[in-house]
């Protein structure tokens, strides 16, 4: 008895979230089709039907959304057949992809059958097919001849980057197409930029007091950059290792990279485009230090219990309610340091710096905490018990310090070279 209550109950929560389900359909489907959005209204006719398939009212919105819906993208067929617009096939090709997705819904639906008349509801659904397959076709070719077109136009890469881009285009509708991947392939080399950092220099006063820095924070840019340029075929960022084989075979250093010129000619044996180098300028350090401050904590709290005797003169208790206070010292301690940098970005051709920038990162300590002087605990809230029962805490050595601010410094320079190269 009980599992059959419970089946019916089950099946009364299923139905009405069914009939929920199909309303919330039906009407975004009528909303849409007063809207003249007849594509959205059919594909929402679609989805009530699943749920409700006899329903008259949304077999008669259907038959009239998908009418208006062909009507429309006959439409839009026929004016951009007509128009200039290079790109026309594309979009000719994306309309019929669309029209052939709803297409698909259609042919899923169950057999409908109107209540009333008892017949089967027919729709009109042409085939698509080839204007499909020829729309795609003419998409592919027009892509591709746009490649060649801008291939032979320029050598420089931002032209042989668009170039490549439209014999991508081509491949990405049509695999295989043509000698697209070959096209695309040649002009993508000679799109190449090729990216080089250049050892950071440390030009602060505080020079070899915190190690290896200026190792560490190159090294974090160039896999940072390499990480994120992964992805994208038209930029190459030289390997440290390279950059350091043609420093040591030409007998660079530090001291004698420090200008654009011996920047330039770096580029230019490593075969870079664009050349990165940066400087630390200065590593602050702000002292250790310790400042308190007494402050007082009020609370109404229980503070006993008394008797006394209700209406009916029955004996009871109650709380005892009072103001308590305690006092307490605060104790904050405060360290820190300030790293800041410049770092640029230069065109090996022509010596141009294309960004420059200065950068400070700030990474500041602050702890508290605090010790009762006098009074009632009980004043304290739940925080302030917290800070009360914490050890004297003790900041991270400044070396640990300065790590923490060049990871942030190298993450914005990496930002805003990211930035740069899109």
């Amino acid at each position: 008895m009980r599992s059959s209550l419970l089946i019916s109950m089950l099946l009364i929560t299923l139905l009405s979230f069914s009939c929920s389900q199909y309303g919330r359909y039906y009407r975004r489907a009528d909303k849409n089709y007063q809207k003249g959005q007849y594509d959205l209204a059919v594909s929402q006719s679609i989805a009530a039907l699943r749920i409700k398939p006899e329903n008259e009212k949304a077999q008669q919105l259907l038959v009239k959304a998908w009418q208006n819906a062909l009507q429309q993208s006959d439409a839009r067929v026929e004016s951009l057949q007509q128009s200039s617009d290079p790109n026309k096939w594309d979009q000719i090709y994306r309309e019929y992809n669309a029209l052939n997705g709803i297409i698909q819904q259609l042919k899923s639906l169950p057999v409908l059958v109107n209540p009333n008349t008892g017949y089967q509801l027919t729709l009109n659904i042409p085939d698509i097919g080839q204007k499909l397959s020829s729309s795609r076709e003419n998409a592919a070719e027009d892509h591709y001849q746009a490649g060649l077109k801008l291939s032979k136009m320029s050598s420089d890469s931002s032209t042989q980057k668009k170039a490549a881009l439209e014999f991508k285009a081509a491949e990405n509708l049509i695999a295989n197409y043509k000698d697209a991947a070959l096209k695309y392939e040649q002009s993508r080399k000679l799109a190449i930029r090729r990216l080089a950092v250049q050892p950071f220099e440390d030009k602060s006063a505080t020079r070899n007091r915190y190690g290896a820095i200026t190792d560490i924070l190159t090294d974090q840019i160039t896999s940072q950059i390499i990480s994120l340029t992964r992805s994208n075929d038209f930029i190459e960022i030289i390997a440290r290792s390279q950059m350091d084989a043609v420093i040591a075979e030409q007998q660079l250093n530090a001291s004698g990279m420090v200008n654009e010129a011996s920047t330039v000619r770096l580029g230019e044996l490593l075969g870079a485009h664009e050349i990165l180098t940066g400087r630390i300028l200065q590593i602050n350090e702000t002292q250790e230090r310790t400042v308190s401050v007494n402050q007082e904590a009020k609370a109404r709290v229980v503070t006993g219990k008394e008797e006394y005797t209700d209406e009916q003169g029955n004996l009871k208790e109650r709380d005892v309610w009072g103001d308590v206070s305690c006092q307490y010292r605060k104790y904050t301690k405060t360290s820190g340091v300030t790293v800041s940098a410049s770092f640029s970005i230069i065109d090996v051709e022509t010596g141009k710096i294309m960004l420059q920038e200065s950068l400070d990162v700030r990474n500041p300590y602050s702890e508290s905490w605090i010790r009762k002087i006098s009074g009632d605990e009980r004043a304290l809230n739940n925080n302030l018990k917290t800070l009360m029962n914490k050890a004297e805490p003790f900041p991270p050595n400044v070396s640990e310090m300065v790590s923490t601010a060049l990871r942030e410094l190298g993450n914005n320079i990496v930002n805003k070279t990211r930035a740069y190269l899109n």
